[in-house]
């Protein structure tokens, strides 16, 4: 997060409120320009402020107060004005642009474009009265979001299951580290294994509560609305194998790889479905590919990536009488929603997960394309899935969301070079994880970082030591290669 950047738009009237708001955007790790003459000569600020838009990693704080009632002319106009020229330019839902306002007054109603206006249209925090400093911890919460570094709010059964994990002599933990300490248990962790994934797979199967078919007809906001209750049915289900198999793949030794791939195949086998509604069969894949994340964080922390292997190049599944393939090959965050099919669906559980929930106007409008649609929603949904449960594990959003991004690219590198070493075509490609908008303006994003680390490393590099690329630097790089291709178009179609 040290690259993002937080511009203050104000007078100077307002100085010493807006130097509290400074301490505790810095206190976040945030970047803090203001007073822009001191920092740009001449011009040179509407470009900077324009590049920093552009480049993705910028906030525009619009401060308001009393004060600017009083003046007939102020700079702040200005700087609003560049802001409401970029805005305009933007798809809808753009975030880069806030308000707030230091006491009871009115917020300019400076047109945004297609009806918006900035007093009507952006998120406004009131950083004064009794509430003051809960405001302000709100709206540097809100930047975080806006910037990615952020995740929304995971549902209770997650972070339930990660606070009874934390607790001292939790017995999840305690059962399972005795197991993956001692390699003469494993009997004991087989049959772990089998009672953990069990109850998972019985009910994934049961059709009374996952059906795979509706009736054919149009979608609306109901079936928009019970489409993401059942993602959160699916969360429910999972929530108390997560820390399992967290702990699974950081620890876990090649005695813990056969059962973990048996489990893993077992529930992927359940979530390849051909038989349905293409809307509710795609869905089905969601809890497979959740606990695919669930592992890759677990071993890319540790850098255990031999169980890593055994979580995803080693899992194959089969359909209709097709040859079996690695699942990782078959489905992704993507294949949940398409890669243009149901992102109204998607976008609508990331705005609960912010905490935005959506009117059924809003609904309806995102269905008829008019509202602005997330393109990573499946992606965005399983990073605030896993902030709790890997809150121990990182020193903070910004860590996290980097090592997020880290295990997307290598989930997408995997299925490159297991669709390489097959002659069956299927499914789509990866590609559409958070990291291809989070890393849409850089220089370099994490695909390049990680293709040059293989190019420099050679068979050294970590990851080939656990067997994942058959343990050849050239089919990582391959494989890599097309990553980073993938992601570029991604991002030159998409933003």
């Amino acid at each position: 997060m040290a690259s993002d950047h937080v511009f203050i738009s104000y007078i100077t009237e307002d100085s010493e409120q807006i130097d509290e708001l400074q301490a505790a955007l810095e206190a976040a790790d945030f970047i803090v320009w203001r007073d822009k003459d001191k920092l740009w000569p001449g011009d040179d600020w509407q470009a900077e402020i324009r590049n920093a838009i552009r480049g993705g990693s910028f906030v525009f704080l619009a401060c308001f107060s009393s004060n600017l009632a009083k003046r007939e002319k102020s700079y702040q106009f200005e700087e609003l004005t560049l802001a409401a020229e970029e805005y305009r330019l933007r798809p809808p839902g753009a975030s880069w642009l806030m308000t707030a306002r230091l006491d009871e007054c009115e917020i300019p109603e400076i047109d945004l474009g297609a009806g918006r206006t900035l007093g009507r249209s952006i998120h406004r925090a009131d950083v004064f009265g009794s509430q003051k400093s809960a405001q302000i911890a709100r709206l540097v919460v809100a930047i975080q979001r806006a910037l990615g570094a952020s995740p929304g709010t995971p549902p209770a059964s997650v972070k339930d299951a990660a606070v009874d994990a934390g607790r001292a002599g939790s017995d999840v933990v305690e059962k399972l580290r005795d197991l993956l300490r001692n390699p003469t248990l494993v009997m004991d962790y087989d049959e772990y294994m089998s009672d953990l994934r069990a109850p998972i797979v019985k009910t994934l199967a049961d059709r009374e509560e996952f059906p795979l078919s509706i009736p054919p007809g149009k979608a609306d906001a109901n079936l928009v609305t019970a489409w993401v209750e059942r993602i959160r049915k699916y969360d429910d289900l999972l929530a108390p194998s997560l820390i399992p198999l967290k702990l699974i793949a950081m620890y876990g030794s090649q005695t813990h790889e056969q059962e973990l791939t048996k489990t893993m195949q077992v529930v992927a086998q359940e979530a390849t479905q051909r038989t349905g509604t293409n809307l509710l069969t795609s869905q089905h894949q969601y809890p497979a590919v959740l606990m695919t994340y669930t592992l890759a964080l677990g071993a890319v922390t540790k850098k255990n990536y031999s169980m890593l292997r055994a979580a995803t190049a080693d899992v194959e599944v089969s359909a209709l009488g097709e040859p079996r393939m690695p699942f990782i090959v078959t489905s992704g965050n993507q294949s949940v929603v398409g890669i243009d099919h149901w992102l109204a669906f998607g976008t609508v559980l990331s705005l609960q997960d912010e905490g935005k929930g959506p009117t059924i106007e809003e609904i309806e409008k995102l269905l008829n394309g008019r509202g602005g649609r997330r393109y990573t929603p499946v992606s965005d949904h399983l990073f605030t899935i896993l902030a709790p449960v890997y809150q121990q594990q990182f020193a903070g959003d910004a860590d996290y969301a980097d090592a997020f991004d880290q295990i997307e690219v290598l989930l997408d590198a995997i299925s490159e070079d297991a669709r390489m070493q097959t002659d069956h075509y299927y499914g789509s490609h990866g590609g559409y994880g958070r990291y291809t908008w989070r890393h849409r303006h850089s220089a370099q994003g994490p695909e390049a970082d990680m293709l040059n680390e293989v190019q420099t490393q050679g068979a050294g590099w970590t990851p080939l030591l656990g067997g994942l690329f058959g343990g050849e630097p050239e089919r990582a790089i391959a494989a890599l290669e097309a990553v980073q291709k993938l992601a570029g178009s991604i991002r030159s179609s998409r933003w």
